[in-house]
């Protein structure tokens, strides 16, 4: 689906906060370090029950597009704020990517240089002139502390995009997929950093790994 977006917005927001993801590099592989409140779930996490409230914001997606996220939560209350956070911004920015880079509700979540960045990948051709459709899952999530950072945590989730197509925006039409099949699987990180007020907000993204090098992530 969207995976040369994901890999243009993972470039520019490396190249916009250099520094912080040298801090947390060493997250990407998060099975070097006990996650917060226990091993995440093998396999695929369920979703949020329909009717409930999951603790983050699902964008209203249309009816083309149906998107899973894990309803896993640490037991440690503020971890679990965070990976609330950051489920709400992958959300947002997905959202912002279906509509044509024309959303900006992924801003609720951010620091101020993360807003920057990100609004410099959406500003990208292929995110302003396609949509898409289809399926789109996130899974076997963790959070561990930064190792780098006190105070700052590192959420990580499988990203599955393989059930869905990126489309015109303007036609509908399905565009041909020209990827790799498994650029589809990818583990995806983000650093999370609380503001002066003392709300988690997403301070940086480290570049996606992808299957086989996340394993994990491909079925």
């Amino acid at each position: 689906m969207r995976t040369k977006a994901k890999l243009i917005a993972a470039a520019a927001l490396l190249a916009a906060l250099s520094l912080a993801g040298a801090a947390c590099s060493a997250a990407q592989s998060a099975s070097t370090f006990t996650p917060l409140g226990g091993s995440p779930a093998g396999g695929r996490q369920a979703s949020a029950d329909a009717g409930t409230s999951p603790g983050y914001v699902m964008p209203p997606f249309g009816s083309n597009v149906h998107i899973e996220m894990t309803s896993w939560l640490p037991a440690d209350a503020s971890a679990a704020a965070a990976v609330n956070t950051d489920k709400s911004y992958e959300l947002a920015y997905l959202y912002a990517e279906y509509k044509g880079g024309q959303d900006e509700s992924w801003v609720n979540y951010v620091s101020p240089v993360m807003k920057a960045a990100v609004e410099q990948s959406l500003q990208a051709t292929d995110v302003t002139t396609e949509s898409f459709a289809g399926t789109i899952e996130y899974f076997d999530m963790s959070v561990i502390p930064d190792p780098v950072v006190k105070g700052d945590l590192d959420v990580s989730a499988c990203f599955d995009n393989a059930g869905s197509s990126n489309t015109s925006l303007s036609t509908g039409a399905v565009i041909p997929d020209t990827e790799s099949p498994d650029s589809h699987y990818a583990r995806i990180s983000d650093e999370l950093r609380k503001d002066p007020a003392g709300q988690w907000q997403v301070y940086s993204s480290l570049p996606a790994v992808y299957y086989p090098e996340a394993a994990q992530c491909k079925p």
